[in-house]
């Protein structure tokens, strides 16, 4: 998953987007927290949160980009 996540911001960025939203359901967490942490120092990433609950709550992490 690292890759793909990675290249998923990689090509957003070059694309011009500067918030994406990242899907990996609600589970037992072990998704969330494994996204999270690899967004944690990514270079590409100004900021990141659980999304609102209209955009997936729990379920969805909203990453801010450089």
């Amino acid at each position: 998953m690292p890759s793909v996540v990675g290249e998923y911001l990689e090509a957003a960025r070059a694309r011009g987007f500067r918030e994406v939203r990242l899907i990996h359901g609600r589970g037992i967490g072990v998704q969330h927290a494994i996204v999270q942490s690899l967004l944690r120092g990514h270079p590409l990433v100004a900021g990141f949160a659980d999304a609102p609950d209209d955009r997936g709550g729990k379920g969805a992490t909203i990453v801010r980009l450089r």
